[in-house]
């Protein structure tokens, strides 16, 4: 069935009369000079919206949402019992706005006062600490996600607010997962840049969706709160990405801007994980941000702090006689030392194949 264009809702909702939740009594969309302002996506476009009381972000769909309904209703249960700081409130009305193609939903929400990421980057890529301090914030707001199951679907800089204390919201839900939409088709796919291959290919909506978009995104604000200098180099304002591009992960790690990363040595490791993420056949078998910024080692030592699973047997388990122990590695274990000469060699070796272009 065929929606109203971006350029019908925008002469229908100018007239009172068309629109139809109580909430917006008395309100018109905001005007700059002669221009109406909206901020359009491939499925909705946004409106901002002034009542008397408060001001409003009204979203109509111009392209077709499978049960934007229902999905809708169920994502608003979840996001109010889960409670999260990261979401502003918002209600979907089914007879919202009055247009040449009959009635159509829209969803209100409440306006956020907030910068998008890109301008905040715009306005401090030379305040390393804002920009560190951002970055953690976002790797907080992505665990709690992660611990209520939820994933936003389509994280990127437009849908990504930052506030004037570094605090972070999101918008734009339609892409989202909660757990009560399990099965459903995986429509919103994002944006190129940011995705991992097999999303283009993935059929149903996932609590994994973010699990590359949002290391994409750690990765380039850590890498831009060091060096500030790419922002300009890669005339970030200006494109629909961060730091890398649909082209880079293509490349599966192999074009410029990862071996720039890499020689921090911050950076490098994450770099070698991402570069991992983008060998992956799923995005199921990705690992959440706070699992893949940490070390093989530190993971391996977080298992055994908590417990790795063995309880000796009673009785055993200790050491009865240490000198014997020393006794035995004295005596010869078994084990011996490397050839320095023969490591290096192998290492070299290994990083020669490892960046070798294909014939």
């Amino acid at each position: 069935m065929p929606l109203p264009t971006i350029p019908d809702y925008s002469t229908c909702i100018k007239t009172p009369a068309l629109i139809h939740p109580s909430v917006l009594k008395g309100g018109h969309p905001i005007e700059k000079g002669v221009r109406l302002i909206k901020y359009s996506g491939g499925f909705c476009v946004v409106f901002p919206y002034q009542t008397p009381n408060k001001k409003y972000a009204v979203r109509c769909w111009h392209a077709e949402v499978s049960d934007a309904k229902r999905r809708t209703q169920l994502i608003a249960e979840a996001l109010k019992k889960a409670n999260l700081p990261y979401f502003v409130g918002f209600d979907f009305y089914e007879e919202g706005i009055m247009t040449s193609l009959g009635m159509q939903p829209i969803v209100v929400m409440d306006w956020v006062e907030a910068k998008s990421l890109k301008k905040f980057l715009a306005e401090n890529i030379n305040e390393s600490n804002a920009i560190n301090e951002v970055a953690e914030n976002f790797k907080k707001m992505v665990a709690d996600l992660h611990a209520n199951h939820f994933s936003h679907g389509d994280l990127q800089h437009g849908n990504i607010m930052v506030k004037p204390d570094h605090s972070l919201v999101l918008v734009d839900y339609d892409s989202m997962y909660v757990p009560d939409l399990k099965g459903m088709p995986d429509e919103i796919k994002g944006l190129v840049g940011y995705q991992h291959e097999a999303r283009w290919k993935n059929e149903t909506v996932s609590e994994k969706a973010d699990y590359f978009s949002e290391f994409v995104i750690y990765i380039s604000l850590k890498a831009l709160a060091k060096m500030p200098a790419l922002w300009n180099d890669l005339k970030m304002e200006d494109t629909e990405t961060l730091l890398f591009s649909g082209e880079d992960i293509e490349s599966h790690g192999n074009s410029s801007i990862f071996q720039v990363l890499k020689t921090d040595s911050e950076l490098a490791p994450w770099v070698d994980r991402l570069c991992d993420f983008m060998s992956k056949s799923s995005i199921e078998d990705l690992l959440p941000l706070e699992e893949a910024i940490i070390s093989q080692s530190e993971g391996i030592a977080g298992k055994w702090r908590k417990g790795n699973g063995y309880v000796p047997a009673s009785g055993k388990g200790q050491i009865a006689d240490p000198k014997g122990i020393v006794g035995k590695w004295a005596g010869g274990s078994g084990y011996v030392k490397p050839n320095p000469a023969d490591e290096r060699k192998k290492i070299s070796s290994s990083i020669s194949n490892k960046f070798k272009k294909p014939q």
